[in-house]
């Protein structure tokens, strides 16, 4: 009579955002955080780390994890969960996110805090292979499906920087086999190891797909909503938005004459030939197009510092600013943690090349050679996403005060704040729910 033997849950981590996994610092490359990679040169996620955010996942879903799951005897017991290693399922160019801090007494880059880091863009797809002793825990193949659901629900959060933008995935295609004694001796085996995802069809039957949880974690608040950028509904005004990317973006920019707005008379031609943005927006390919985007870090940094300006002006504590967006020294992770935002693909994007020039005070004319132009977004809609983990009331009342504010159209993102550019309203899908939330 056959007995269980493992469970395997095979499936797709599909990325929502741009992902970082960190790797070995090598002297040698110019980026500052480099990408994990196999001896091959492949992108890597490495199984430890997987494991590491499931666990993550299913701690917060039941409080306690079993030592079974964890392998926390001192060591000497091995986890009942082993996560393999994965590579993306199709080649993928690496991008490089640029980030700097800002120096919140002023509004511009703090001195000596600019760095990049190497990512892959939104929409790469990783296998994903978990097998769980079914002889060590009886329970934990269930507790593995619990897990999964909420990452199969897009509340997967894996790598360097979450919090800014970068990680957030969701699991497609979920399916579950339970082996038997019977297959112990065709599983595992090393000749098949390459596409181990592939090889278990060969010879198991696989289970009922599991389904996404309809239920949020403990602790865990979902907020989403979006950013609107064009000409405003009462008429006054245009919302545009001028984020600058990494310096390559410069390098990459071309005309779109489906895109871009342009002058009466002047032919697509004479445009393209022309084009070379001083500063380009932040852009990734997708569907052979550069699309622009809000990072995550674009849209937390300005949060942080106008709920900070607002707390001392008041003479009040900013305890409150460290515990959202995480203390400056590092010593614990922030509560706030916010997607990078995407254009929807349904909605009109508009983009225009605009020129700039520094006038002379003295004379009222162009001050010597100082000429600029700018690229910015005059027309799009992008999605955002943020999660606020197990925060108090006072912290929920503070991020509901500054999402006011946004909702006002008075919070600046990107460059060219002053010169018009990075003043658009926020919508916030279920604002009433989040400000009852407040007074519960």
């Amino acid at each position: 009579m056959s007995t269980p033997y493992r469970t395997v849950f095979v499936g797709a981590l599909v990325q929502e955002s741009f992902l970082s996994a960190g790797g070995s610092d090598d002297p040698f490359t110019t980026v500052d955080s480099p990408f994990c990679q196999d001896g091959l040169g492949r992108p890597t996620l490495r199984g430890s780390g997987l494991a590491g955010a499931l666990i993550a996942t299913l701690r917060r879903a039941r409080g306690t994890v079993p030592d079974s799951i964890t392998g926390s005897d001192k060591g000497r017991q091995p986890s009942a969960w082993r996560c393999f290693n994965s590579h993306p399922e199709q080649d993928a160019a690496p991008a490089f996110r640029q980030h700097v801090a800002i120096d919140e007494r002023t509004g511009a880059a703090a001195t000596g805090a600019l760095f990049n880091v190497e990512t892959l863009p939104p929409g790469t797809r990783w296998p994903f292979l978990l097998e769980v002793d079914d002889t060590r825990d009886e329970t934990s193949a269930e507790l593995a499906r619990e897990a999964l659901s909420h990452w199969a629900a897009g509340r997967c959060l894996i790598g360097r920087d979450v919090a800014r933008g970068l990680g957030w995935m969701r699991l497609e295609g979920l399916t579950q086999y339970a082996l038997t004694t019977e297959h112990a001796d065709r599983w595992p085996n090393a000749e098949e190891s390459v596409d181990y995802p592939k090889y278990i069809k060969t010879f198991a039957t696989a289970g009922a797909p599991a389904p996404a949880a309809d239920v949020g974690l403990p602790g865990w608040l979902e907020l989403s909503g979006t950013i609107r950028v064009g000409e405003r509904a009462d008429g006054y005004g245009i919302d545009s938005l001028s984020i600058g990317g990494h310096a390559s973006e410069e390098l990459v920019a071309s005309w779109d004459s489906r895109r871009f707005l342009a002058p009466d008379g002047m032919t697509p031609e004479a445009a393209k030939s022309a084009f070379d943005p001083d500063f380009a927006v932040v852009t990734w390919e997708r569907d052979g197009r550069r699309q622009p985007y809000i990072p995550g870090s674009s849209l937390r940094g300005p949060l942080r510092h106008t709920l900070a300006r607002r707390l001392r002006a008041r003479g009040e504590s900013t305890g409150v600013v460290d515990a959202l967006f995480g203390p400056r020294n590092c010593e614990r992770s922030a509560k706030l943690l916010i997607c990078d935002a995407f254009a929807d693909a349904e909605a009109e994007l508009k983009l225009a090349w605009m020129q700039h020039h520094a006038e002379d005070e003295f004379t009222g004319g162009a001050y010597e050679s100082a000429k600029f132009d700018r690229v910015a977004v005059m027309a799009g809609v992008f999605r955002w996403r943020m999660v606020l983990e197990d925060a108090t009331q006072d912290e929920r009342l503070a991020l509901t005060e500054v999402l006011s504010l946004a909702r006002d159209g008075r919070i600046g993102i990107g460059g060219g704040q002053w010169r018009g550019h990075g003043w658009p309203r926020w919508e916030v899908n279920d604002w009433e729910s989040l400000v009852e939330s407040c007074h519960a």
